[in-house]
């Protein structure tokens, strides 16, 4: 098509290795999408409509309406914090133009929400501090049909031994004999990971990962729960380990009873390095709650590609 060569990649700003990879419609319209040969990724030219608002302020606003604040609320906070003070009506046309990424507003018209009690939060120091939450009524929710990750959740907070969590290896750090293949998989995911990392406040302290994290948790209808520790002990495993491994699972969705195990990687220009680390998270969230592998997908992401992991 002509005029689709012109794009840079987003990864590493070059022109020439950039190909013309289709398009696709969207509420927004016919978006463009394109393909880095150098750093095998694929990415859009895709924009926010046309308004008079940065998208930040957008997407804030939107974000204290998921956390179950009125409508009301919503717009004195974003005045407070940004100097706008959009029409009442404004924000609901915003919260249904973006209903189709940030898909918890349509469940947040359903519930009455207690913006204190929505999110549950614990700081789990393994090391480094990594901030486990879960969402309470997507968690209500989703248990109906996997009840087994509710029972984790909850051993987590009552029983888990930090102990493991500092002498033993980690997932991210082992080697495992698994063949695999990556599937590149057309999904919201790159478009929701670049608005969190754009709603990034100004002189906040958040890293990419907790800000991509968070959006999730906030504004995903299917995101049930963050930084959800996991291991596996060495009699669980052909791995020769001496103490149990562990690790953190970024983000686990749950979508028709399968738990998606996803992984957010700002460099994406060699997935394959990841199946290992992906892989023995699946196998150690299988152990804790006994969930089926064939039920358990795992996968890796950023704001330009999203790929599946797939065992042969």
């Amino acid at each position: 098509m002509k005029g689709m060569l012109i794009m840079k990649c987003p990864n590493c700003h070059t022109e020439k290795n950039v190909i013309g990879y289709g398009q696709r419609q969207t509420r927004k319209g016919i978006v463009r999408r394109y393909h880095c040969k150098r750093c095998r990724i694929t990415f859009s030219d895709s924009t926010s409509p046309h308004t008079q608002y940065p998208e930040n302020v957008i997407l804030h606003t939107i974000e204290q309406y998921n956390r179950g604040y009125p409508v009301t609320v919503a717009r004195k906070m974003t005045g407070k914090k940004y100097q706008y003070s959009p029409p009442i009506s404004t924000i609901y046309a915003w919260i249904k133009r973006y209903e189709d990424i940030l898909t918890f507003t349509k469940l947040r018209r359903k519930y009455h929400l207690d913006p204190d009690q929505l999110i549950t939060v614990h700081k789990l120091d393994h090391g480094q501090i990594y901030p486990f939450k879960y969402h309470n009524l997507k968690l209500n929710i989703h248990s109906k049909g996997r009840p087994e990750l509710r029972r984790y959740i909850n051993w987590v907070e009552r029983s888990l031994d930090r102990s493991m969590f500092l002498k033993g290896p980690r997932a991210s750090s082992l080697r495992i004999d698994r063949e695999a293949v990556i599937k590149e998989v057309d999904s919201r995911l790159p478009e929701m990971t670049r608005m969190a990392l754009n709603s990034k406040p100004r002189n906040s302290k958040l890293s990419p990962h907790e800000m991509v994290e968070s959006f999730f948790l906030i504004n995903d209808s299917s995101t049930v729960t963050t930084e959800l520790p996991v291991f596996l002990y060495p009699r669980e495993t052909d791995l020769k380990i001496e103490d149990a491994l562990s690790g953190h699972i970024d983000l686990i969705q749950v979508r028709y009873g399968t738990l998606h195990i996803l992984d957010y990687k700002p460099d994406l220009n060699q997935p394959k390095k990841y199946i290992d680390q992906l892989t023995l998270y699946r196998d150690a969230l299988q152990k804790r709650t006994s969930i089926p592998k064939e039920k358990i997908k795992i996968e890796i992401f950023n704001q330009y590609s999203h790929y599946e992991i797939i065992q042969k």
